[in-house]
C-alpha cells in the first residue's frame, strides 16, 4: 500500500491581489498573467496592444494633423465612445485581477481592522488612477464638441457666398461694384477643404462689439480684416476706422436698408452716410441680409469691408469686447512691448464698480484680461487709429504667444470664453484645414495697415472722414501681391515700434 503524500499550497494574499490589480491598471491583462489565467491575460493584452499601436500611428502624424482630424463633431463623438469602452475594459481588467485567485494558491486569509482598510483604500486609489485619464479625455472631448457646435457655423464650405469687390475709383467719385464671386477651394491635405478667394487666400473679418454697461445696443468698435495666403502662409491685417463715413454697401445691405435715411446714392452706388461703426447696429435688425442664418449686422459689415478693401472676404468672426478680457485671462495673459509709458483711466464695466487706473511701463508688460481690455480700448491720450493698432496688437499677441501645450492646459477656460463671447460664420468643415494652416503662418513677415485719414483721407463730411477707396485698393493690392515692395516703400520710422507691432516679443 502506497503512502499518502500531503503537499502544502501557498496562500494567496490581499497585497498580492492588490499588486496584480495595479499591474492590470498599467497594462490590462498583466495582472491576470501573473495570476496564471493565461487565456484571459492574452486576450486583454492583445486589446491593449491594438489600442497602443493605433495611438502611436495617430500621434506620429503630428499635432496639427491630429488637431485637424479631431475638430469634427462626429469624430469627437466617436472618440468619446472609444474612450468609454477602453475605460470599461481597463476597469474590468483591474477588478478581475483583484478577484481572481492565483492558480494553485489557497484563498487569502481574511484581514481585519487597519489592514483591511488599507487594502480597500489601495484598490480605490488604483481604480481612480485607472479612470482619471479617461475622465480628463472625456471632459476635453465634450467641451470641444460643445464649442464646435455652439460657436462655428454648420454646413459645408462649398455653400459659402462671398462678395467680390472691384473698383475703378475711390470715395464719392468711385465706381465700386459688387457681385457674387465664384468660390474656389484650396486643400492643404486630405480631408475637408477651406473656401478661399480666386487668389487662393482665406480672409476673415474680425469684429469687436462694444455692448456692455452704460451702452445702448451694440456697435462695431473694432473692425480688422485678416488675410492669409494659402500657398505661402504670409499674413496681412487691415484695420477699418470706426469713424469713417460714406462707405459703399453691398447689394443685400442696400436692399434691406432701402428706406433708411442713412443710405444715399452717389454716382449710382449706395453708400452708408453714418459712421461705419453704426452700420452693425442698424443692419442687425434686418434678417434679410443673412437669409441663410447668421448675423445680419456682421454680414452687412462683411459686404462693406470687402468693397472698401477691394478683396473677397470669406467669413466673419465677432467677439463682444468685454469677452476679450475673458479670453486673455483664459490663455494666461498677453505680453506687450511698449515704447512709451501709458497711464489709463478706464470706465466701470458693471454698475456700482469704480473706475480702473492702470500704469503700463516702457518695455515688456504682462497684461491680464481687464488690463488688456483697457489698453485695447483707451484713446484718452491718442485717437481711434492708435487704438486700432492696439487692438491688432492684443489679437496677434494672443495668437502667437501661446504654444499648443499652453492652449491645451487652458483649453477649458478658453472654450468657455469663446462660447460666451464669439460668433462666426466659419463652418465646422473648414476647421481641419485652418488648423493645418496655422503651422504655415509666417508671423515674422506679417504686414499690418490701418487706413487712417492721414494717408487715405479723401474729404471731410460733417466732421467725419471719407476715405479714398482707390488708394486703399492700391495699397491692399501691393501688400498682397508684392509685400517686399510695400515694405521697401514704407520703412518703419526710426525708433518706432507702433502699437500694432507691440506683440512682437524678443526673448
Amino acid at each position: 500500500m502506497r503512502p499518502t503524500v500531503y503537499t502544502s499550497r501557498p496562500r494567496d494574499s490581499y497585497p498580492a491581489r492588490l499588486l496584480r490589480a495595479l499591474l492590470s491598471a498599467i497594462i490590462p491583462g498583466l495582472g491576470q498573467l501573473v495570476a496564471g489565467v493565461r487565456r484571459r491575460a492574452f486576450f486583454l493584452i492583445a486589446i491593449f496592444a491594438v489600442v497602443t499601436i493605433a495611438a502611436i500611428v495617430i500621434l506620429s502624424r503630428g499635432v496639427d494633423a491630429i488637431a485637424g482630424w479631431v475638430v469634427q463633431p462626429k469624430v469627437l463623438l466617436a472618440l468619446l465612445w472609444v474612450d468609454i469602452i477602453v475605460m470599461l475594459i481597463r476597469l474590468f481588467a483591474v477588478i478581475d485581477a483583484w478577484l481572481t485567485a492565483k492558480t494553485g494558491a489557497m484563498k487569502p486569509a481574511r484581514q481585519k481592522g487597519s489592514r483591511m482598510l488599507l487594502t480597500g483604500l489601495g484598490l480605490v486609489v488604483i481604480l481612480v488612477f485607472t479612470v482619471a485619464p479617461h475622465a480628463v479625455a472625456g471632459y476635453y472631448t465634450i467641451v470641444s464638441r460643445n464649442l464646435l457646435t455652439n460657436v462655428f457655423a454648420p454646413g459645408s464650405t462649398s455653400t459659402t457666398q462671398k462678395v467680390t469687390a472691384s473698383s475703378s475709383g475711390g470715395g464719392n467719385s468711385g465706381t465700386t461694384t459688387a457681385s457674387q464671386g465664384q468660390d474656389t477651394t484650396t486643400s492643404l491635405g486630405t480631408g475637408p477643404t477651406i473656401t478661399g478667394g480666386s487668389d487662393s487666400r482665406i480672409t476673415i473679418l474680425l469684429i469687436g462689439l462694444d455692448s456692455g454697461y452704460m451702452r445702448t445696443g451694440a456697435r462695431s468698435d473694432s473692425m480688422n480684416v485678416a488675410t492669409v495666403d494659402l500657398k505661402t502662409g504670409k499674413v496681412a491685417m487691415f484695420g477699418l476706422p470706426r469713424n469713417t463715413t460714406d462707405v459703399p454697401i453691398g447689394p443685400k445691405t442696400a436692399a434691406a436698408l432701402a428706406n433708411s435715411s442713412k443710405v444715399k446714392t452717389v454716382n449710382g452706388k449706395k453708400v452708408w452716410t453714418d459712421l461705419l461703426n453704426a452700420l452693425y447696429g442698424t443692419a442687425v435688425t434686418h434678417p434679410s441680409i443673412a437669409p441663410d442664418g447668421g448675423d445680419p449686422g456682421a454680414e452687412a459689415l462683411r459686404e462693406t469691408a470687402s468693397l472698401m478693401l477691394g478683396i473677397p472676404i470669406d467669413y466673419y468672426a465677432e467677439v463682444n469686447m468685454l469677452g476679450l478680457a475673458d479670453m486673455v485671462d483664459a490663455v494666461g495673459g498677453v505680453t506687450i512691448n511698449l515704447k512709451t509709458a501709458l497711464h489709463i483711466t478706464y470706465a466701470p464695466l458693471n454698475p456700482g464698480e469704480p473706475k480702473k487706473y492702470y500704469v503700463f511701463n516702457v518695455g515688456l508688460n504682462k497684461l491680464n484680461g481687464l488690463q488688456a481690455l483697457a489698453y485695447a480700448r483707451d484713446r484718452s491720450d491718442s485717437d481711434d487709429y492708435v487704438r486700432m493698432g492696439r487692438q491688432r496688437c492684443i489679437l496677434m499677441g494672443m495668437l502667437y504667444q501661446n504654444s499648443v501645450t499652453s492652449l491645451t492646459l487652458h483649453f477649458g477656460n478658453i472654450a468657455k470664453a469663446l462660447e460666451d463671447n464669439v460668433k462666426t460664420s466659419i463652418p465646422v468643415s473648414a476647421l481641419p484645414d485652418l488648423i493645418k494652416l496655422r503651422g504655415k503662418l509666417d508671423a515674422g513677415s506679417m504686414i499690418t495697415e490701418g487706413f487712417t485719414p492721414t494717408n487715405y483721407l479723401l474729404s471731410y463730411d460733417n466732421g467725419s472722414n471719407v476715405l479714398d477707396t482707390t488708394k486703399i485698393h492700391a495699397a491692399v493690392k501691393t501688400i498682397l501681391n508684392d509685400p517686399a515692395q510695400w515694405i521697401a516703400d514704407h520703412p518703419p520710422a526710426a525708433g518706432s515700434g507702433g502699437a500694432s507691432d507691440c506683440w512682437k516679443i524678443t526673448k
